[in-house]
């Protein structure tokens, strides 16, 4: 069966992962897990446009070595650490994926999510190591990524805010045109189903 990879992603974020990572931002609790959610999104629509194997290996390679890697049991679906070491071992992986629109994304993830400038740049950090983790233990993942988030995309970037959605690249028409067709589908049922 194929893995949802958001959905897969998501079961690592524990309320123990949310307390202890609001030890460093004192942010609300729903809004800090919006956040990691939107960046998991973000990061993962960021793999799909700068899709490059010999990069995705290099990343994967370099994540193996991170403490944040060793702090993950991938069995249980687990984070047993978290301190501030994906701070620097996130940024490292996120000029790779991001290049120059990394601050932009990071602002528009504060503003769209409404969290500080700060939390906002250190969950995408941690939301990178997580993905990279992720398909670092997942080698069958990394094996068929593109062609996976190609099928999962739209509700990938259902997840993600209009904002993120322009900067990576993407427009907000396939989900009002995928609104308006079930709308106008219902319409011309109401006014033909009644005769």
């Amino acid at each position: 069966m194929t893995p949802n990879l958001q959905i897969e992603l998501r079961r690592f974020i524990s309320s123990n992962v949310i307390s202890k990572l609001n030890k460093f931002y004192f942010e609300n609790d729903a809004l800090l897990i919006k956040a990691i959610d939107v960046s998991l999104g973000t990061v993962l629509m960021g793999c799909y446009n700068n899709f490059d194997e010999k990069i995705l290996e290099e990343m994967t390679e370099l994540v193996q070595d991170s403490a944040f890697y060793k702090e993950v049991d991938f069995a249980s679906s687990r984070i047993l650490s978290v301190d501030e070491n994906y701070k620097l071992e996130g940024n490292q992986l996120l000029e790779q994926i991001f290049t120059s629109k990394k601050a932009r994304i990071t602002e528009m993830i504060s503003n769209e999510v409404g969290i500080k400038s700060e939390t906002a740049r250190e969950v995408l950090n941690f939301s990178t190591l997580l993905v990279i983790s992720y398909l670092k233990f997942n080698a069958e993942v990394t094996t068929s990524l593109k062609l996976l988030l190609d099928e999962q995309k739209r509700d990938i970037l259902n997840s993600i805010p209009p904002g993120i959605k322009i900067i990576l690249g993407f427009s907000c028409y396939e989900t009002v045109e995928e609104k308006n067709n079930s709308r106008f589908a219902r319409s011309i049922f109401n006014l033909f189903g009644n005769i």
